[in-house]
């Protein structure tokens, strides 16, 4: 088992970046964890450094399809996230063909997945959740609770919306598809449904595939797949990511 963490200590030769981060702007240091994170998994395979610092100047750049609604920026993995960035990032360099996902709530992670996919011009993501469930006012636009309200129809293709509980419907998902190339976990975040879902797709992750998560920091259910499977992580502030194999 390899789990790194990235510190800001880890950062001290890079004085400026530190320097800019507490002034209020993050977007040097999210680049300097995010790279040496996927160095921390993958080495120093080009094709893989320079598919995230080629995602990274996508993202400063605002190339993205926008939201169907563009009031505030919601809360949750945003683009001013290091794991939201890093998950645009994966997605990107990766090119998962399927990739599962429960919790969608507002659809702001759904939205990050479907723009890389976009540009990547193929995959294909299945997204739980449950129906109109997020009272959170943050979450919603006046009220409304529609699942995946920030996605815009130019979006929309590729990606399937079930509507349910996790519990039936996350088995019945993986058991139509062949191999999951990515998972990401935001639904429930107790350690029972954490732990459930992982023992869940785990098989179905492909070798080299990669397992993600919101919120690690609220149990250990992340950290122990990590240690039970024996698998190379990193571990931000709030979400985490594992490469099975």
């Amino acid at each position: 088992m390899r789990l790194y963490k990235p510190k800001l200590l880890d950062f001290i030769f890079y004085p400026k970046a530190l320097f800019s981060f507490k002034q209020g702007d993050k977007g040097s240091l999210h680049r300097l964890i995010i790279l040496k994170s996927a160095r921390t998994l993958w080495g120093d395979r080009p094709e893989v450094i320079e598919g995230f610092e080629e995602a990274l100047r996508e993202l400063k750049t605002s190339d993205l399809i926008p939201f169907s609604n563009t009031r505030d920026t919601p809360v949750g993995n945003n683009l001013n996230t290091t794991f939201g960035k890093w998950i645009y990032c994966c997605v990107r360099c990766f090119k998962p063909e399927v990739m599962v996902e429960t919790g969608v709530s507002h659809g702001y992670s759904s939205w990050i997945i479907l723009n890389a996919m976009n540009k990547n011009g193929t995959g294909r993501l299945y997204s739980i959740d449950l129906p109109d469930h997020d009272t959170n006012a943050s979450y919603n636009v006046k009220g409304e609770s529609s699942v995946g309200w920030l996605v815009p129809e130019e979006l929309r293709g590729p990606w399937q919306l079930r509507l349910g509980d996790a519990k039936q419907l996350l088995p019945d998902t993986i058991n139509e598809l062949p191999a999951i190339d990515c998972f990401f976990h935001d639904s429930d975040h107790s350690y029972e449904h954490m732990t459930f879902e992982f023992k869940c797709v785990f098989d179905k992750v492909r070798e080299g595939g990669l397992i993600l998560s919101d919120d690690i920091d609220k149990n250990n259910s992340f950290q122990e797949l990590v240690a039970a499977k024996d698998l190379t992580a990193v571990q931000f502030t709030k979400g985490g990511i594992a490469i099975k194999g």
